[in-house]
């Protein structure tokens, strides 16, 4: 079992989400999306769909639980307009 604390966002969903989900074991970052309790806190606390933070908030626990290494992760996009980006590698989203 791990404990899971997220701190400093203004976002109310992701406060919401801090409130609901304090800890997860190892059996539980492996459920499906649909029973995943990162996701299922992420959705009774109205977060958006494409929110990062539950799938943060896995990493962070495979990281505390020795199952990955702590690197950075993240999303970068570049675009020539709202419609178009790139992704880090360069493939076209």
């Amino acid at each position: 079992m791990v404990s899971v604390v997220i701190s400093g966002s203004d976002c109310k969903q992701v406060q919401r989400l801090a409130a609901l989900l304090t800890r997860m074991s190892l059996k539980e970052i492996f459920m499906p999306v649909t029973r995943n309790p990162a996701y299922v806190a992420a959705e009774k606390a109205g977060c958006h769909a494409s929110c990062v933070i539950p799938a943060a908030v896995l990493k962070a626990v495979e990281v505390a639980l020795g199952m990955a290494l702590p690197k950075a992760a993240d999303i970068h996009f570049t675009s020539k307009d709202s419609r178009e980006g790139t992704a880090r590698n360069g493939s076209e989203l």
